[in-house]
């Protein structure tokens, strides 16, 4: 996000820490994943947070009763496989939020498998990949087909980009293109 954008909204910390998070979930298996804790939010972006739960709606109901009193509160169901997902979402201090609740442990959802290959790959290549994410992104790309673009994966970036997961740093390092080092 860049200083003019990043000025008009509170850090995402302080939103969950006004959204009282770590209280309200204290007895939930959550994980905050996406662009700003990776620092490669723009003006645009949200906040995710993946959640993991053997009664999904029952935390629906739970955080909703919760979140009642934002006007925007919505839900809706996901089924991209494999998960079927329940997607919450609302505004707080400017900032879109969406909570992602599945009947699975976090490892195994693919938004927090994308978010540490990510942070892999952010911390491997540096602040030059870094920005190129960021501009693609702030030219409308989303996160995973920015970096498919960047490593010239190609397919479907959501699926093809955890084929990298269990690649060493050496093999990754080999994927970044000589422009990008």
């Amino acid at each position: 996000m860049t200083g003019n954008a990043k000025k008009k909204r509170s850090s995402y910390e302080k939103v969950l820490k006004g959204l009282n998070i770590s209280g309200l979930l204290a007895d939930v298996d959550y994980e905050v994943i996406g662009t700003p804790p990776l620092g490669i939010d723009i003006a645009n972006s949200d906040i995710d947070i993946a959640f993991f739960s053997s009664a999904p709606d029952t935390l629906v109901r739970k955080l909703s009763a919760a979140l009642g009193d934002h006007k925007d509160l919505s839900r809706r169901t996901l089924s991209f496989p494999p998960y079927k997902t329940e997607l919450l979402s609302f505004v707080f201090m400017k900032w879109p939020i969406e909570f992602f609740i599945q009947n699975q442990p976090l490892a195994a959802q693919f938004g927090v498998r994308h978010f540490h290959l990510q942070r892999r790959l952010l911390a491997l290549f540096g602040p030059t990949f870094t920005q190129q994410v960021i501009r693609l992104k702030q030219q409308g790309m989303k996160t995973e087909p920015a970096f498919a673009k960047l490593l010239g994966i190609t397919g479907d970036p959501y699926l093809n980009l955890l084929s990298l997961e269990g690649l060493s740093d050496q093999k990754l390092k080999c994927l970044l293109p000589c422009s990008l080092r």
